[in-house]
């Protein structure tokens, strides 16, 4: 019983779960309401039987009982076993669906410094995906009605933030090219310059997905987060969710972070030339200074469907409902567009062709 922390109704006993659509936690059976004021303040007057969300040692838990990298726990509504990824930390129980903080998984990893609660619920995620496929001419025409969606999860991604200052010096070849006509020729002039550019950018909270199972294109995609919906971490906001705690480390998300901030450096550096008709990159100095790096909790909607035995992946962002994913093609749809497309091109060039020979004649 130990090994699973569940928050529970005041009034009931039954769980509680952060519900997005109203941005508080609610009872699954008699519906009352809590704000996470109340929920500490139950916990501090010992209303609740766990312990304290805020006063864990995160540094002491070790998960012991581990099969092929799953670690299994007890349901305390009914009993059964949970058996979940090594890197779950909230989940629910298959059986009776009661909602479980896995303690030994929450308390084994680095405490997050910031989450960003769901504000996007399971119902918003189906109404996207629906939404996704309009407008998408080479669909199957059944598989918005054929597939069917295997499981919608909510996930707390773990993403690690990096705040760092750089320091740059840049050097752009640009042009200027100036036409004109006499009375003998056609004119060309080409000016071409060396730019220098240099200065210092303040970088704050960019962001690198911790969880090697999230596709990085997909977390990529789904950017940006709200920073401003960011609150200090607390682990009644997982009531409901899944939650990953991170298995890429800050020394393996390093050269994705690098990259980010450098691409973001040149780019910023570089639209400050102005007024030139070519600009190309000739050499560049970057460094990042005065690194820090903090950790937190992002929510993302994982969204799968099936069609004809394949599987479609699909992910929203749980705060600002992004969705990205990639969708089935009909082959008979594809042959098609590419045979009118073909057509349409070979008309136009009889066309060209027609009036070309016109003008030689």
């Amino acid at each position: 019983m130990d090994n699973v922390q569940g928050y529970k109704c005041l009034c009931c006993g039954s769980p509680l779960v952060w519900n997005a659509g109203e941005q508080i936690w609610k009872c699954t059976s008699c519906d009352n309401t809590y704000s996470l004021d109340t929920l500490q303040a139950a916990q501090q007057s010992q209303q609740f039987a766990d312990a304290p969300v805020d006063n864990i040692n995160w540094n002491e838990y070790n998960v012991s009982e581990t099969i092929s990298d799953m670690v299994s726990y007890t349901c305390p509504s009914c009993g059964a076993e949970i058996v979940v990824d090594g890197t779950v930390a909230a989940s629910r129980c298959p059986y009776c669906d009661n909602v479980a903080i896995m303690q030994p998984q929450v308390t084994g990893m680095i405490k997050p410094d910031y989450i960003i609660p769901f504000s996007k619920t399971k119902e918003d995620a189906k109404k996207a995906l629906l939404k996704f496929y309009e407008g998408k001419k080479l669909l199957p025409d059944r598989f918005s009605e054929a597939n069917h969606m295997d499981e919608i999860t909510g996930i707390y991604v773990p993403f690690w933030l990096f705040d760092c200052e750089t320091s740059a010096d840049l050097t752009f070849d640009a042009t200027n090219i100036t036409k004109w006509r006499d009375s003998s020729y056609d004119n060309t002039k080409t000016d071409h310059y060396l730019l220098q550019r240099s200065g210092t950018l303040r970088f704050e909270k960019v962001p690198v997905d911790g969880s090697v199972r999230m596709d990085d294109a997909f977390m990529d995609a789904i950017e940006p987060f709200d920073y401003s919906g960011l609150v200090p971490f607390n682990q009644a906001y997982l009531s409901g969710f899944v939650a990953n705690k991170p298995d890429v480390d800050v020394k393996t998300s390093l050269p994705r972070a690098n990259e980010r901030v450098i691409n973001s450096t040149v780019t910023a550096f570089q639209s400050t030339v102005n007024g030139y008709a070519t600009v190309l990159p000739k050499s560049r100095r970057v460094e990042a200074h005065e690194g820090t790096i903090k950790y937190a909790m992002f929510p993302v909607w994982l969204l799968t469907t099936r069609y004809l035995d394949k599987v479609y992946t699909f992910a929203m962002n749980g705060q600002t409902g992004k969705l990205v994913g990639t969708l089935p093609v009909d082959e008979g749809k594809y042959k098609k567009y590419m045979y009118t497309r073909a057509g349409i091109i070979a008309a136009i060039v009889i066309v060209l062709t027609a009036l070309i020979g016109g003008v030689f004649r």
